[in-house]
């Protein structure tokens, strides 16, 4: 059977399925979904077992692993992460084989969005006929916003309409960043929405928009402004440094670009050219350091003159753009 996310969610697991195959993006939920199948089989002592696939160097051993016959009767279920582009040769045998080859132990495989042309193949309608083949997109509009306000309740986060609405917009609908926001406010101790700063004078991604522009004296006023309404400063650092990182990648990698939506392209491009290479790697290296004090030596120093000292640093260095 080929199904959603949707109607994943709403199928009763059966320890009769013997193959489970998540195929598509974004990783966050793949491994939601990954998450829900082990918890189903560990319930009923399945062993878990987990391999990252890049070739098929590894594929004799799972297949040994697979098959063989254990002298305690131990049941397993094996999740292959597949990060090559498409599934190696060997391995694809490997998987036609498990399905018509049915014993105990059971198999999970992760796949990355494939071609168009993936879903026309002999191998792809196979799968979709004899195991559980789940096709995975980006979460939108009604779906998204559940998703979003599962994730509240799961994390201890108060919520109304509006703080929803606010975190989908402030996160591009990505649900990755949307899930890494929460997370970090749990962590922060941000767990009403009264405690966010979103609907403040100013917010923390106003701060974030002083550091693209280079704008030091606006990035002092905010900054000074979120200090005084008691913002958690390592939620701020991690704001801070997610630009920085995001800054460095569009300079200097080729293969490993950072998420930036289309309509804010041209925006991180030109900011990408207000500081040199040396100053943003200077700044994340630091960074990291200021982090650690904020949250282990906020007593004996004053964190919040640290980071403002920093980020003049970087946004007043004189030989750069």
């Amino acid at each position: 059977m080929i199904v959603d996310y949707i109607k994943f969610k709403k199928l009763p697991l059966s320890s009769e399925i013997v193959l489970f195959f998540i195929h598509g993006n974004p990783r966050n939920i793949s491994n939601e979904l990954e998450h829900d199948i082990l918890n189903f089989y560990k319930k009923l002592d399945y062993k878990q077992q987990s391999y990252v696939i890049d070739d098929d160097s590894q594929t004799d051993v799972i297949n040994n692993s697979y098959f063989e016959q254990s002298l305690f009767d131990d049941k397993k279920i094996i999740t292959l992460n597949i990060v090559s582009n498409s599934i190696p040769k060997n391995l694809k045998v490997f998987i036609e084989t498990v399905i018509t080859n049915k014993n105990q132990n059971r198999i999970i495989i992760k796949l990355d969005r494939q071609s168009s042309s993936f879903k026309n193949t002999k191998f792809y309608k196979h799968v979709g006929s004899n195991s559980c083949l789940i096709e995975i997109y980006e979460l939108k509009g009604k779906l998204l916003e559940q998703w979003v306000i599962n994730k509240c309740k799961i994390n201890k986060i108060s919520y109304d309409d509006q703080f929803i609405s606010n975190l989908i917009e402030l996160n591009f609908n990505n649900s990755l960043s949307i899930s890494q926001t929460i997370y970090q406010k749990s962590l922060m101790g941000v767990i009403d929405e009264r405690d966010t700063v979103e609907n403040s004078k100013y917010g923390e991604y106003d701060l974030v928009d002083t550091l693209l522009n280079k704008d030091y004296l606006r990035f002092l006023k905010i900054s000074n402004y979120l200090q005084s309404i008691n913002t958690p400063l390592t939620y701020i650092i991690f704001l801070l440094n997610s630009e920085l990182e995001k800054l460095y990648l569009i300079q200097q990698s080729k293969n490993n670009k950072p998420f930036i939506p289309q309509f804010l392209q041209t925006k991180y491009s030109a900011a990408s050219t207000r500081y040199g290479p040396d100053t943003l790697l200077n700044a994340l290296k630091n960074i990291v350091k200021l982090d650690i004090n904020s949250k282990y030596n906020s007593k004996n120093s004053n964190s919040w003159t640290s980071f403002n000292d920093l980020f003049s640093i970087i946004m007043n260095n004189n030989t750069q753009a």
